[in-house]
């Protein structure tokens, strides 16, 4: 019995033994990998080095990056793809014509593939779309940064004229000519003109990034915009209300929703032969709700384009009055320069009268920004 129970003892501990031999090769194997075996180390992945080059972006360059890099586009690509392989999966199951057993095998056979085939036609349709509408938006934003860029170099040129009327003041000043209480108003001036900079500058910045953002560029990258500020062009409005009367009809919304009626009709049908009434009564419902839809929306879209076309015309009218009040302006900067030759009139006069005149066309320009956004987007409601 002892020489047994010595026998087993020792069949125990051999094993034991071997045991945690294997276990501490093991560990070591992980802990010290060979240069052939790649480590399983859960270390971060390597930052990619910044690019502080700097980009000189055009407006083409931008909508050119737009289309390979915007996060919307990517996600509409994406949908895209899984909708494609949808519709060849219920395509396969359509074609292989497999014996109708149930409701679920009717509907490989009759409905599937149509539902997922109107589901990616309508995807790739809204994707065109959604480009149209970036397409503009980018040229929205591109043209607001290089509008106020030119507003902060405006200003900046503006202090700069202050700046020397300031130190002929101070002169004057310091030669008796002048008391100091003189000096007061023109740094007042200066400070509002600072603060407008700065305010401006600040715009500008979150503007860049939103830009960036939208036509897929790093936010930290040094970007300088190439282009010229767009120029006004008027909308061809010839025929227009005929053009409105056409996009009506070849709306792409009325095909979308004919056919979707078309094959909720199917959907309905096989439910209500296998007698599943719920889901029958759910379709019925639906395709109801769709009709009126489809009635209404001839109606409802040629209000919404012209009320697009009027808003249009209001904007031009708008831009009309920015331009005479831009000459005025500029007759006024005239004026009060020759009365400033003659000794009439001080410098400080006309700094803001120059400070108007640069409002006023920063504000022309942002209202000819407007205007070409929305001729844009109305263009493209004509032709959706």
């Amino acid at each position: 019995m002892k020489k047994s129970y010595l026998t087993l003892f020792a069949l125990v501990l051999s094993t034991s033994i071997v045991f945690f031999t294997h276990s501490t090769l093991a560990v070591d194997s992980v802990a010290q990998p060979t240069s052939g075996t790649p480590s399983t180390s859960t270390a971060k992945p390597a930052t990619p080095p910044t690019d502080n080059s700097t980009l000189n972006l055009s407006l083409e360059d931008a909508l050119k990056s737009m289309e390979a890099s915007n996060s919307t586009l990517k996600l509409a690509d994406g949908k895209i793809s899984i909708y494609e392989k949808q519709n060849e999966q219920a395509l396969a199951r359509h074609n292989a014509n497999i014996p109708v057993a149930d409701e679920d095998s009717k509907k490989d056979l009759s409905l599937n593939y149509k539902r997922t085939q109107w589901t990616l036609d309508n995807a790739k349709h809204d994707r065109d779309t959604q480009l149209k509408a970036l397409k503009v938006q980018i040229t929205n934003e591109y043209e607001n940064i290089l509008t106020l860029q030119q507003q902060a170099e405006n200003t900046k040129k503006q202090l700069a004229n202050l700046q020397t009327i300031i130190d002929q003041v101070n002169l004057q000043i310091k030669l008796g000519l002048k008391v100091p209480s003189e000096i007061y108003s023109y740094n007042a001036q200066k400070t509002k003109l600072e603060a407008g900079v700065k305010a401006i500058t600040n715009t500008v910045n979150s503007s860049m990034i939103t830009l960036k953002e939208d036509v897929g560029l790093d936010i930290n990258r040094n970007v300088i915009l190439t282009s010229n500020p767009i120029e006004y062009t008027k909308f061809d409005e010839k025929d227009i209300y005929g053009r409105i009367t056409k996009a009506t009809q070849d709306n792409y919304d009325l095909k979308r929703y004919k056919e979707d009626i078309d094959i909720s009709q199917i959907e309905y049908d096989i439910d209500f032969y296998y007698d599943d009434t719920l889901a029958a009564d759910q379709v019925q419902l639906g395709i109801e709700d769709k009709k009126g839809k489809l009635e209404t929306l001839p109606i409802n879209q040629e209000v919404q384009l012209k009320t697009a076309y009027n808003g249009l015309k209001s904007l031009e009218n708008t831009i009309e009055a920015d331009k005479l009040a831009v000459e005025a302006d500029q007759i006024n900067v005239n004026v009060m320069q020759k009365t400033i030759d003659v000794g009439k009139s001080s410098s400080l006069d006309i700094i803001s009268l120059q400070n108007t005149l640069l409002n006023d066309q920063y504000t022309l320009q942002q209202d000819i920004n407007a205007y070409m956004t929305a001729a844009a987007n109305f263009q493209n409601s004509l032709d959706n």
